[in-house]
């Protein structure tokens, strides 16, 4: 759910309280990031 929920776009903090974690290092270890994401955030939000 964590991985789906940021590949929609869902920021990681969100993600974060949905799951209830106090640490956003362990909501980091349920969300697989998807690489191709992460160059399609960079260019939106960085150019």
């Amino acid at each position: 759910m964590a991985t789906n929920a940021i590949d929609k776009g869902m920021p990681i903090e969100q993600v974060q309280k949905l799951l209830g974690h106090v640490q956003i290092d362990t909501t980091m270890q349920y969300a697989m990031v998807n690489q191709s994401n992460v160059k399609l955030a960079h260019r939106k939000f960085i150019g």
